[in-house]
């Protein structure tokens, strides 16, 4: 991902709607696993470290970044234990590999070999170990912002789920989610197919009054996801459990 689009997130992080309302969806998901109060919790690709805070509540700590300027920020934190490291090729040994959940939040379709990085991450789970990830969904949604992110490709709920289950997991439970906004999103992703826009923004914060607006109808999918699923949405969220 490009560096200034770490810096965009890192300023808006505990305000943006999509950021804010995800935390919480997450977080629900999370809920739903029973995980001990000593289990222990690997975030794999964490960024600017603006989960750690909120999974750490979760059990001990770890989490891997492979850009110089946002491990930096998320080791600054002083939540848990944040190394470098990148899948699949670089991820770093001298770490535990008996982690109770393991999440790639947005961070699969970065990768350019997304099913040996599946197969990898088996090795840092422990048996019946839980895997959380999300991902963007569907290719015709693609545009520019993904490319200015560096996405590798977008995925369905049956794509992610095969390549899954072909690397080691099985999985548990599957949806799309960003549901009740995915009208709205659809009309302008196709606006912006026909009609680039001139400036593409990463992630640039929105009026106040639209930002909490989207928030509100962004986090009210908590009350649905992990109970039933979505047949439509702008992401997808999967819970998977090592063989």
């Amino acid at each position: 991902m490009e560096n200034k689009l770490f810096d965009e997130m890192y300023k808006v992080e505990t305000q943006h709607w999509w950021l804010v309302a995800r935390r919480k969806i997450i977080a629900s998901i999370i809920d739903t696993l029973k995980l001990g109060s000593d289990s222990k919790i690997m975030d794999a690709g964490c960024g600017n470290g603006d989960n750690l805070e909120f999974l750490s509540q979760y059990g001990e700590l770890t989490a891997i970044e492979r850009d110089n300027n946002a491990l930096a920020r998320a080791q600054s934190r002083q939540i848990g234990k944040v190394v470098q490291g990148e899948l699949p090729d670089n991820f770093p040994s001298a770490i535990n590999r008996e982690n109770d959940l393991i999440v790639l939040l947005d961070v699969l379709e970065h990768i350019n070999d997304d099913e040996e990085s599946l197969s990898i991450l088996k090795n840092w789970a422990k048996s019946k170990g839980k895997l959380l990830i999300t991902v963007p969904a569907y290719q015709f949604l693609w545009t520019k912002h993904d490319e200015l992110h560096h996405h590798k490709r977008r995925y369905t709920v049956g794509q992610l789920k095969k390549i899954i289950e072909n690397n080691g997991w099985n999985v548990n439970y599957i949806s799309y989610f960003n549901s009740f906004l995915f009208p709205l999103a659809l009309i302008v992703r196709l606006k912006d197919k026909v009609f680039p826009p001139v400036k593409i923004d990463g992630l640039s914060l929105p009026n106040r009054v639209i930002n909490h607006f989207f928030e509100k109808i962004f986090s009210l999918e908590t009350f649905i996801l992990g109970k039933f699923s979505f047949p439509f949405g702008l992401s997808i969220i999967v819970v998977a459990e090592k063989e």
